[in-house]
This record gives C-alpha cells, structure tokens and sequence, in this order.
C-alpha cells in the first residue's frame, strides 16, 4: 500500500493574507453548496439500488417516512 502525504511549508503560515476575511464567506459557501450537492447525489444513488439491498443497509423505506401536510 502506497501512502501520499503532503506538506506545507512553513513560509505560508507566517504571512497571513488580507484577502481571507473577504474571501473567506465565500468559500463557506461554495463549500456547503458543494457538500448539500454530494449529499444529494448520494440520496440519488441509494434510493435507486434495489429494495432489498436497501433495507440491508439499514436505509429508510420511502413510505416509512411520517406522513406531512
């Protein structure tokens, strides 16, 4: 097994940047986005796997669900 780890280098800790307090809103954002899209996506995909594969997993039925009005 082959691991790959990186490091930073110390010179990018000592200058903090200016730009991060105005950037940084916007990359929370991008990354919720990001992270509510892959959630999506895994919805999609475990709720097309067949039935019994589902309840094998311990996935919620979909008339399980409580009824909302």
């Amino acid at each position: 097994m082959t691991m790959i780890t990186y490091q930073e280098s110390d010179r990018s800790r000592s200058r903090p940047s200016s730009f991060a307090p105005l950037i940084r809103p916007a990359l929370d954002a991008v990354i919720s986005l990001r992270d509510q899209w892959r959630r999506r996506q895994t919805e999609r995909m475990l709720e097309g796997l067949p039935a019994e594969i589902r309840k094998d997993i311990g996935w919620p039925t979909t008339n399980a669900a409580p009824h909302r009005r």
